[in-house]
């Protein structure tokens, strides 16, 4: 079976609107479409969450009160 990968073009996206999960220094940026689904949604989140424990940028409550 193969898979057609079809090549970003910056046109297909210019009316979209977009959500931005992270504030921080990663952050995922998603097209709102119509058929996303809050598991879409749970499951980029749970990647962003690794990444960031990957990156040690996951704190503590301790850590976050000693600032």
């Amino acid at each position: 079976m193969s898979q057609s990968v079809k090549k970003y073009n910056p046109d297909d996206y210019k009316n979209a609107e977009f959500i931005t999960i992270g504030d921080g220094p990663i952050r995922i940026q998603i097209v709102n479409a119509e058929n996303l689904s809050a598991g879409h949604i749970a499951t980029m989140v749970k990647k962003l969450s690794q990444i960031y424990s990957e990156m040690g940028l996951v704190k503590t409550i301790a850590e976050e009160q000693a600032k």
